[in-house]
């Protein structure tokens, strides 16, 4: 799942969350309680695997309109996958 958003709760969604507020559908308190900081679409996807890649993402989008949620670009200090600061060179040293 290509996505260039990392998402986090806001004090909203951690209260929604907190309270288990029946005012909140369950499938975005599930949610809710999946993301905490910096979550990548990815990481979710293991968890909500009876959505679809698209069906996540129109979840998450639908909590940050709701404002349980707010969305923040990920920066390099996101690599996810650390291929940023992967270098052959200093693993070869280390091996010897």
């Amino acid at each position: 799942m290509a996505s260039g958003q990392l998402y986090r709760r806001t004090e909203a969604g951690k209260a929604a969350w907190q309270r288990q507020d029946a005012l909140v559908p369950v499938e975005y308190r599930r949610v809710l309680g999946m993301v905490e900081s910096d979550t990548h679409p990815d990481s979710l996807r293991a968890r909500l695997a009876r959505y679809s890649d698209a069906e996540i993402l129109h979840l998450l989008d639908e909590l940050v309109e709701q404002r349980l949620l707010e969305a923040v670009e990920a920066k390099e200090q996101h690599d996810l996958d650390f291929t940023s600061t992967l270098n052959l060179a200093d693993l070869r040293k280390a091996a010897a």
